[in-house]
């Protein structure tokens, strides 16, 4: 998840029970695609983590500290203006959103775009690495870590690193399996909780209850994806059209900003060389 301060928001994406704030995320993930047993799902019910600011130092110091090399960070998108997409470094490889997910319209939305994708089908690149939320509060890390593995290769990634060595012990299971693996991944929990101790606003408890939640979008074999660990899979917007960044900015205006348009809590991020 995230928090939000004057400058940034809060993103807090927790897993719970039926509606009401956090309980609502987790509701989502179990109409959708329910783990296991009864006892992983109570498990995972007492699992939060403590969210992640809305911040690009933060998301950075978290990459780093799980094995980004320090040549790449996280950047502000200030606008989905040309202008203003044009001041963010060229080669974006990832784009974080911040949303209000709890409003109606969005979830409203959400519930439809699921029945329109089960019934038409769509394409989803092998390649593409996906986790579900179990994990309470932990939106910001998982848009983190999605962003990662889907480019562990062009950003370097060690294979000794936290998530390199997370990465390796996830290859061959599901995005159900890997998101359950995400509780009890030390390493990744121990950087992730010092990272959002270092934001410009007080960290909340880790079951504090915010309703904003973060996601990402990324390229994979030509599409663009989005990624969101409450979603029962990917979600594949077509191809990606000159850039992902700007590819990024249409469909979170169609998919998000126009779907909802009386909402003012959008924070946007890319994931750039940092040279």
């Amino acid at each position: 998840g995230a928090r939000a301060s004057i400058d940034f928001q809060v993103a807090t994406c927790p897993p719970g029970l039926p509606p009401g704030g956090r309980e609502r995320e987790m509701a989502d993930v179990e109409d959708e695609c329910t783990p296991c047993d009864a006892s992983i799902r109570e498990r995972m019910k007492n699992v939060h983590w403590v969210p992640l600011e809305s911040n690009p130092e933060m998301l950075t110091d978290f990459a780093q500290q799980v094995g980004m090399p320090s040549s790449w960070a996280f950047t502000d998108i200030f606008g989905l203006d040309e202008e203003l997409l044009a001041m963010v470094p060229p080669g974006a490889v990832a784009v974080t959103l911040l949303f209000d997910s709890s409003r109606d319209v969005m979830r409203k939305w959400k519930a439809e775009q699921k029945a329109a994708i089960q019934a038409s089908g769509q394409k989803i690149s092998p390649s593409l690495k996906h986790l579900r939320q179990y994990v309470g509060n932990a939106c910001g890390t998982i848009a983190t870590i999605h962003s990662l593995a889907n480019n562990a290769e062009a950003l370097g990634l060690s294979a000794d690193s936290p998530l390199g060595k997370f990465l390796a012990a996830a290859d061959g299971k599901t995005p159900d399996d890997i998101g359950i693996m995400l509780a009890d991944a030390k390493d990744l929990h121990t950087a992730s909780e010092a990272s959002a101790q270092g934001g410009q606003t007080a960290a909340p408890e880790a079951d504090a209850d915010v309703n904003n939640h973060f996601i990402v979008f990324v390229e994979k074999d030509g599409d663009i994806y989005e990624l969101d660990g409450t979603k029962a899979f990917p979600i594949n917007h077509g191809a990606v059209e000159g850039s992902l960044l700007f590819t990024a900015a249409k469909v979170i205006k169609k998919n998000f900003m126009e779907k909802d348009p009386d909402s003012m809590h959008f924070n946007m991020m890319a994931l750039v060389k940092d040279d």
